[in-house]
């Protein structure tokens, strides 16, 4: 933050906005810090009272960590000043936003959303306007995204896909003090829904596809929600990219006609990027791909040929930055993403595991589809969880969709946080009995893995989905360190086969 305002800037502030229902008192001096988490607190500190799980002791404490005022849905018995809100999900977005002076302002901000896709998306992304930077001698790109957050100087594991709007702009700002001028940034319908970037205009969005998904009485109680949270990023940018094949293509072009522009990718000639000829060759996912400014034969060294499409609106998206055919070329041909279609092989091939983030209905879809024309004749073992407390729609499609698929089935944890991993077993175990496979539970995700790669049967795949590269698993509102599922496996693969993979 460049200028620290005082208690009746911020009330102006929420009042201009629409959301103040109440007001008390006022304070001395200039707000030093805004923090919604109680243990953040400094002297000068204004809080703000927010969460499903908020409870009064949270402002106790902030108060007796030098907070001077708060602000909330409710009044609360605290003599402070304090500024009632009709949404405090909001407020908070527009506080921070104040506070830390509108960073987004000086940063050529890109989003991505939809239901699949983004997290490797951002990443072709940002690889691509590094690549362009750094033959202009020009800083790289920062980074929000599921994997990792990236401020031009420190690069930490992420924990949600996108930050709460006030620590969406406390990076923001990082990345703006560190010199950087764009930002690549994962959207979900969370924070399209929940105002985590309220406030922010986006130079460009890219809409990836639409399909059911984070649907629970938390998040979102139907798909119409669902689809309308993800189409107002529309309303926040100026150049809308759009897949043609998403479904309900008609209804995302038309959200986007309230942007200056939209651009479209596919597999059909009338894209404005357009790819075709998708094939594998030596060992690399080869395409043909066509835009305004060249054409050609491109490569992937990542694994899956629905990954050509997140590689065609990562290109779509930088358009305008008007990177060079060669470096378009070199930059897809090498890009690696952690945790996305990590592939780990046996010496002789008799085992192979592939660790990826697939967590919803339509990339099981595509995962188990990408697997059986990849190894025919092998055996299809898969492992993962559900997260806790939301998606709940989620388990009885993920269950169904491996248990038609897969010949055996771990069931363990991702992130149950307040639920019991056996409760969630269980409605994921109700979706496998629609199909052919066997199951198990086991809860321990370390053992989960380990035991599918070891007791995996010659000509196997094994796939390890849900997470990624992540380190950490919440329980009970607790992050506890873990071995990454990638580290698990390549262990249990030594361990297998004597041979350091």
């Amino acid at each position: 933050m460049d200028v620290l305002y005082v208690f009746s800037d911020y009330y102006n502030r929420l009042k201009k906005a629409g959301l103040v229902s109440g007001c008390s008192g006022s304070v001395d001096g200039k707000i030093k810090y805004l923090c919604s988490d109680s243990k953040k607190a400094v002297p000068g500190s204004m809080f703000v009272c927010k969460g499903n799980h908020f409870k009064p002791e949270y402002l106790y404490d902030a108060i007796s960590r030098g907070a001077v005022c708060y602000v909330s849905e409710k009044k609360y018995d605290a003599d402070i000043p304090y500024i009632t809100v009709t949404d405090v999900r909001a407020a908070l977005a527009e506080l921070s936003d104040m506070f830390y002076g509108s960073p987004w302002k000086e940063l050529k901000m890109t989003a991505v959303t939809g239901t699949k896709g983004k997290t490797t998306t951002v990443h072709f992304i940002k690889a691509l306007l590094d690549a362009h930077f750094k033959k202009q001698n020009a800083p790289p790109a920062g980074l929000i995204s599921t994997v990792e957050t990236f401020d031009g100087v420190t690069a930490e594991e992420s924990v949600n896909s996108t930050p709460e709007s006030i620590d969406l702009q406390r990076i923001l700002c990082s990345c703006r003090q560190n010199g950087l001028k764009d930002v690549v940034c994962e959207v979900s319908s969370q924070a399209l829904k929940y105002h985590r970037v309220r406030c922010i205009g986006f130079e460009t969005a890219v809409f990836t596809n639409i399909g059911e998904d984070h649907i629970s009485p938390v998040e979102h109680p139907d798909f119409e929600d669902y689809f309308t949270s993800k189409l107002k990023i529309f309303s926040q940018c100026k150049t809308a990219v759009i897949n043609r094949q998403s479904d309900y293509f008609d209804r995302v072009l038309s959200a986007a006609s309230v942007c200056g522009k939209a651009v479209t990718y596919g597999d059909t000639p009338d894209c404005d990027v357009y790819y075709s000829n998708v094939r594998k060759e030596n060992g690399k996912t080869v395409f043909y791909l066509k835009t305004p400014l060249f054409e050609g034969e491109f490569s992937l060294k990542i694994a899956g040929f629905f990954n050509v499409s997140n590689a065609a609106a990562a290109v779509a998206a930088t358009l305008p930055y008007d990177i060079d055919e060669q470096t378009v070329r070199e930059t897809l041909a090498e890009t690696v993403i952690s945790g996305r279609m990590e592939t780990y092989c046996a010496p002789d091939n008799s085992v192979v595991a592939i660790v990826d983030y697939a967590h919803n209905a339509m990339s099981f879809e595509n995962l188990f589809s990408y697997v059986l024309k990849e190894y025919p004749g092998y055996r299809i073992v898969s492992v993962f969880g559900s997260v806790g407390n939301k998606a709940e729609v989620r388990r009885y499609a993920l269950g169904k969709i491996a248990g038609k698929y897969s010949d055996f089935v771990y069931i363990t944890s991702e992130h149950p946080d307040f639920e019991s991993p056996y409760a969630i077993a269980e409605q994921i175990a109700e979706g496998i009995r629609e199909g052919k496979a066997k199951y198990t539970v086991i809860p321990d995700r370390e053992l989960a893995v380990t035991t599918a790669v070891k007791e995996a049967e010659e000509k196997t795949v094994v796939l390890i989905l849900g997470v990624g590269d992540e380190t950490t698993q919440r329980i009970n509102g607790v992050l506890y360190e873990r071995r990454s599922d990638s580290e698990c496996a390549l262990s249990a693969l030594k361990e297998r086969t004597g041979v350091l993979i």
